[in-house]
């Protein structure tokens, strides 16, 4: 009995064994499969499908078949190996017929796989991320970066030069000039390539400014201390005099700025070109008259004798002229009383010790008079108090005006300059170093005030404990210091230059030639870019003037008013409708309060009218090919990218072509949702919405280079694709977050990153922590994704979390005022974990 029991119990265990086995693969499927149900292969090369069926299936047979032969091939390796060998660019339908018998019964099933074929790819990008195209500048040993992005994305690049005497190209894409001239670099693949042309020059001239009537001061990038004389010209725009110049010198500390010393000066109020290298900048010359005087510093140090010089400036701060009291000039007079403080040494003053003054006395005559015989145009005489310092206490003091809402002397423009009646509040930021040339702590033990209270006013006698400054307002034209005390003594100052109110100096059109059409009665407008004396934008109202046609009996004059163009703003609108065909020169300018022309551009518009509406040829049009995503105070209302497929008669346009399909792809080839607008394909690139006053703008598209693909229907009925491609980028100021603590209490996730960080946009902190400064304002969460660490993904702030958990943040969208009463959504980057409490 025992011994029975035993063998059953054995027999079940084997069973329960066997039956434990689990099945194969081919045992547990219930019907045939093909390996990928899609696929993607790249033009000349194969990939191999491979088809399964259960095992109960016997005799296998396959046919397989492709939808279109042109793109993509299919032929049998075997009975169950499909080879896919792609032909060109596009997509076809692989179909593959399965039969057997299973159990002595016919069975059967029907495979399919779809197949996108694509070309291989090779495209640069620059630093910027824009794609590189026309002629990339370089200079001689300044490296320029190309990154070579291509399709697949993991296809090896092997960079060459055309002539690497000119330039040399590395492995990872960096260009480095050697010397002048032109080449090409190639980006290749072992299926596809690009080039970039690349001119490399000795220099590139950046900005010109007048320091003094014979001295320019310029930006130029390139090893300038090779610089010569003759490297420069210097030409009057309007009578075409070329200045020679005298002497170049480089900076000893920035080797980008150069001084440019003229043999003659420069006080004619006119426009003047600087060119250097094939590169030319403007800038308008001083007009030579005497706005202010001043001395060259208000501290001296104790105890050593310094020279102090009177100098004069002109309403924009061109220095005039400079005089020590031992020079004879009849129209200044400059002299010094030493209090018994001290004693004067020819052009050198000495003070005894710490705190020790002098008094100067300045004053500036014209020698002019008006009909009553009283003096026109004199300053002075003004009493400037010269004090003595003790410079080994304190190494340097330093000074940037900028707008009072910038938080401290790092983040401020690097400018001493303020112009008279700007309807910004400016203030100073000071910066002090100690001896050991580091950054003083105790800024709460410092003073200030103004040397002149009729040329610059301090709005308070203390600095901002947290930003070092002092709000500054400009009275009128002049040198003015900001004496710095410190118990009550003067220990050091620095000079803010007062210079005159801003005034438009120079324009510049983004197009000076227009092409029009009749047939398709098109607009086109031209922006212009105008700047005051100091480079910075400034608002202005343009004027437009025909200069000439040869459209006959047309006069100039009558070519004027809304037919023939519009103005808004900065804006220049030129028409073609009900406008005879013809060429026509316009000149745009401003004019001052006195209808004085101040600066002007011309802009040739060529109407063109090719006496029929039946095209020859077709291209695609994009309204914008290098979109800007940047939002600013103007970006009221939606923007979007415009494409047209236009038709052309001898080169002429002539129609705008119903699009029959289109297809607008980013970088990695995802496809972009279009709308259509008459005849137009309309690409959103940034929404707006409204949320009280505040006008929330959000961008749509990411940075990079987009593919269009569109197809019409030509005159014979035939199908025909065009293709092209427009850039996207982003110049935006990045925002900055700084997480201030990564394990905060929270029950979602919006509620875990407010208590965790905080962001900065330009002078703004966003924040709602608890211990947000009072400035600050509240912390906006537009969008927000990531995973929890359960494997838990969210896409929505309202996540909610527990104690112990964390997350990471994949997408972090805020709200933030970029301008008035616009704001933008702007993706910032979340550094880490976030735990909760």
């Amino acid at each position: 009995m025992k011994s029975s029991k035993k063998v059953l119990a054995f027999a079940l265990a084997a069973a329960m064994v066997v039956t434990a086995v689990p099945a194969t693969n081919a045992q547990a499927a219930s019907t045939a499969k093909l390996s990928a149900k899609k696929a993607t292969v790249y033009v000349g090369s194969s990939k191999t499908l491979t088809v399964t069926t259960p095992s109960s299936w016997k005799s296998v047979k396959t046919t397989v078949s492709s939808s279109a032969k042109s793109i993509a091939k299919v032929s049998k390796t075997s009975t169950k190996k499909v080879k896919v060998t792609a032909v060109k660019a596009g997509k076809a339908k692989v179909t593959v017929k399965v039969t057997a018998k299973k159990n002595g019964k016919k069975v059967s099933k029907t495979l399919a796989s779809n197949i996108t074929v694509k070309d291989y790819k090779v495209r640069l990008e620059d630093a910027t991320g824009a794609t590189v195209s026309g002629t990339t500048i370089a200079v001689v040993g300044t490296p320029v970066q190309f990154t070579a992005k291509t399709a697949p994305a993991k296809a090896t690049v092997t960079y060459t030069s055309s002539d690497s005497a000119i330039a040399t190209v590395d492995t990872t894409g960096k260009v480095t000039p050697v010397k002048v001239g032109k080449v090409t670099i190639t980006a290749a693949t072992d299926k596809a390539s690009t080039t970039a042309e690349v001119e490399v020059k000795n220099y590139a001239l950046g900005t010109v400014s007048q320091t003094k009537l014979t001295e320019l001061t310029a930006t130029v990038a390139g090893n300038t201390k090779n610089l010569k004389t003759t490297d420069f010209t210097v030409k009057n725009t309007t009578s075409n005099v070329v200045y020679p110049v005298s002497k170049v010198s480089v900076d000893s500390k920035d080797a980008t700025k150069v001084t440019l010393t003229l043999f003659s000066e420069l006080s004619d109020g006119a426009n003047y070109d600087v060119t250097l290298d094939g590169t030319t900048k403007s800038f308008k010359a001083s007009d030579g008259k005497v706005a202010s005087i001043a001395l060259d510093n208000a501290t001296i140090p104790y105890a050593t004798e310094t020279e102090v010089k009177l100098v004069s400036k002109d309403a924009n701060g061109v220095v005039l002229k400079e005089l020590k009291t031992t020079d004879a000039d009849a129209h200044y007079t400059f002299t010094i009383d030493t209090k018994g403080n001290g004693y004067t040494n020819g052009s050198k003053l000495y003070l005894n010790k710490v705190n020790d003054t002098a008094e100067a006395t300045i004053e500036y005559k014209t020698g002019k008079y008006d009909q009553n015989g009283k003096a026109e145009g004199n300053i002075g005489p003004n009493k400037v108090t010269i004090t003595a310092v003790d410079q080994a206490v304190v190494n340097g003091f330093d000074v940037r005006i900028d707008k009072a809402t910038t938080t401290k002397f790092d983040k401020a423009k690097d400018s001493k300059k303020l112009a008279v009646k700007d309807p910004t509040q400016y203030a100073a930021f000071l910066k002090i170093k100690d001896a050991n040339g580091n950054e003083i702590k105790d800024y709460n033990k410092y003073t200030v005030e103004s040397s002149d209270k009729a040329t610059l006013m301090l709005g308070t006698s203390t600095l901002d404990p947290n930003k070092h400054s002092v709000n500054v307002t400009a009275v009128k034209a002049g040198t003015a210091y900001i004496l710095i005390k410190k118990d009550n003594k003067i220990v050091g100052s620095v000079a803010v230059e007062i210079v005159a109110e801003r005034t438009v100096a120079t324009l510049e059109l983004d197009s000076y030639n227009v092409t029009l059409s009749k047939q398709l009665k098109n607009t086109k407008t031209v922006t212009a870019t105008v700047k005051d004396q100091y480079g910075d934008d400034i608002a202005a109202n343009l004027s437009v003037e025909c200069l000439s046609t040869d459209v006959s009996n047309l006069s100039t004059s009558a070519v004027a008013g809304s037919t023939y163009y519009t103005i808004n703003g900065k804006k220049v609108t030129f028409n073609s409708e009900n406008v005879a065909a013809g060429n026509y020169v316009y000149k745009i300018s401003y004019k001052n309060s006195d209808n004085k022309e101040v600066v002007a551009k011309t802009v040739s518009v060529a109407v063109k009218d090719a006496k029929t509406t039946v095209p020859d040829a077709w291209r695609i049009e994009v309204d914008n090919n290098n979109f800007d995503l940047k939002v600013d105070k103007d970006t009221t209302a939606d923007k979007n990218i415009a494409i047209q497929v236009v038709g052309m008669k001898d080169g002429i346009d002539v129609k705008y072509e119903t699009i029959k399909s289109i297809s607008v792809k980013d970088a990695k080839g995802n496809a972009v949702v279009t709308t259509t607008s008459g005849s137009a394909v309309l690409v959103k690139a940034i929404t707006t919405a409204t949320s009280g006053s505040a006008i929330v703008a959000d961008k749509k598209l990411a940075t990079g280079t987009y593919s269009v693909k569109a197809t019409i229907t030509n005159n014979e009925g035939k199908d025909i694709e065009l293709s092209t491609t427009f850039t996207v980028k982003d110049t935006q100021d990045k925002a900055s977050v700084d997480v201030k603590d990564n394990t905060v209490a929270g029950a979602t996730v919006a509620d875990a990153v407010k208590n965790a960080l905080t962001v900065t946009y330009g002078e703004t902190t966003y924040s709602s922590r608890s211990d947000k400064a009072a400035a600050d304002q509240p912390l906006v969460i537009a969008a927000v994704e990531g995973i929890k660490n359960n494997g838990v993904k969210f896409t929505s702030g309202t996540q909610t979390v527990a104690s112990g958990e964390y997350f990471t943040i994949t997408k972090l969208a805020v709200t933030v005022k970029v301008d008035g009463n616009v704001y933008t959504n702007m993706e910032v980057s979340v550094p880490g974990a976030i735990t909760i409490k």
